[in-house]
């Protein structure tokens, strides 16, 4: 007979109590799990970095301008099928189109005379696109031939007289209705630096002044207008001088040229605080053309775009592009992904992984506009990094709808770039892509 061992229950009660408690803690645990998922602080955890977040409630200014510029190529829009390629494929909703009286078109020789074989190429064009979409907005200002811009009848050795630029003007609008087509917006001058018009803010006022004068007499509607449209923002104090003349009921719409040799932020900022709340249009960016200096497409598309991007980041409600063509190139299928967007669109915050600022070329650089639901984000890779799996979430974990696809440009790409799926992770609340060196990339998101 076995004698009885203290020992083996000194051995077994904690085993048996620890067994217990190891038990009722796995129930709890199931429990939790069934009824209200993950603890907070594990459901809160993502698994991977993420390198982008973008705030889709901090939006900026609506987008409700893409017009296409005929001022250099007044046939562009002259057949059905160009008309149609611009102003529905690309969804622009205006024109911009030329007052000539140059010395390359003659086309007001005197007061109360307008030459309409001068216009006739435009014409076409205009009526044309009115035709495939009579919703267009028609936007016309002063085209530009160096200091021989304006003719003999309208100025002095001053520069335009006002009343008689007036007149011109008058004439202009006048024979444009004539014709069934409503100038809708007005610019009365183009890159004051180049021309001999010397309309200065007071010039520009009293021509307005004779206008508005003229229009009552004659029964026509000033058109919303558009100044001042110089060679880049704040030059020699104009819109200052204009403002603080009391004159800025001239000026309906503050328009500017601004050029990716030069992006003079700070200029344009200080125009924008001197016009206050009127709609900011950039009425002439520029996308470079391949050439001996600038041979480069990618960093010419770089260049472009975060210039484009410095308005849009200051509020800009309009643009059209100078020489936006059809062209089987590089350059036009770039042109497109970055713009067609833009209409009826927002700009939202982002950031990625080496800072938001775009001022300094030949980094990473990425914005991001919101239309209705869809986000659409764009990658500027001119870096010799390539970033893999780079990942992109929303504040407040917003969740992705359905599979996300995006298009990348590479040197080894053709022209269309490529079509990519993104993987969607983390319960469809973030993505990952590839950012090659030396690329370019349109990321199209739907969210719920």
């Amino acid at each position: 007979m076995k004698t009885f061992n203290p020992l083996f229950f000194l051995v077994l009660i904690p085993i048996l109590l620890n067994y217990g408690c190891s038990t009722d803690t796995g129930d709890v645990e199931i429990q939790q799990s069934e009824e209200n998922g993950l603890p907070e602080e594990q459901e809160n955890e993502t698994s991977v970095e993420v390198n982008s977040i973008i705030n889709t409630s901090n939006q900026g200014k609506l987008i409700d301008a893409f017009f296409f510029d005929l001022k250099g190529w007044p046939d562009r829009t002259n057949t059905v099928e160009k008309a149609t390629s611009h102003l529905i494929n690309d969804g622009m909703n205006g024109l911009r189109i030329s007052i000539y009286g140059d010395i390359q078109r003659p086309a007001h020789p005197g007061p109360g005379v307008v030459l309409e074989s001068e216009y006739e190429p435009m014409l076409t064009s205009i009526t044309t696109a009115l035709s495939v979409r009579p919703d267009l907005k028609i936007f016309a200002s002063k085209k530009l031939r160096s200091t021989n811009s304006f003719p003999d009848w309208v100025k002095d050795g001053t520069g335009i007289v006002p009343k008689q630029y007036a007149i011109m003007l008058a004439d202009f609008i006048e024979f444009m209705n004539d014709r069934g087509i409503t100038i809708d917006y007005l610019g009365i001058d183009n890159e004051f630096v180049y021309n001999e018009g010397n309309i200065t803010p007071q010039k520009y006022h009293e021509t307005i002044f004779e206008l508005r004068t003229l229009a009552s007499t004659r029964g026509f509607d000033i058109p919303v207008l558009v100044g001042y449209e110089d060679f880049g923002p704040n030059k020699r104090n104009w819109v200052q001088i204009l403002m603080e003349s009391g004159w800025g009921n001239d000026m309906d719409i503050y328009g500017t040229h601004y050029y990716p040799q030069f992006r003079p932020k700070d200029k344009l900022i200080t125009d924008l605080n001197t016009v206050s709340d009127r709609p900011f249009w950039a009425t002439e960016p520029h996308w470079d053309n391949v050439k001996a200096d600038r041979p480069d497409v990618f960093l010419n598309a770089e260049a472009a775009m975060v210039t484009l991007w410095d308005q849009t980041d200051l509020g800009m409600t309009g643009f059209m592009w100078w020489d936006y063509n059809l062209k089987d190139e590089l350059r036009t299928r770039l042109m497109q992904a970055a713009s067609t967007p833009l209409l009826g669109s927002r700009p939202i915050t982002m950031t990625d992984i080496d800072g938001e600022d775009i001022s300094e070329l030949g980094k990473l650089q990425s914005r991001a506009f919101i239309k209705d639901k869809l986000v659409t984000v764009y990658f500027v890779n001119m870096t010799d990094t390539s970033y893999t799996d780079y990942t992109i979430s929303f504040e407040n974990n917003l969740e992705i709808n359905g599979a996300v696809t995006y298009r990348q440009w590479r040197e080894t790409t053709t022209i269309d770039g490529q079509s990519l799926s993104a993987k969607v992770i983390e319960n469809s609340t973030i993505i990952q892509v590839n950012l090659p060196r030396r690329s370019i990339t349109k990321i199209d998101i739907t969210l719920l």
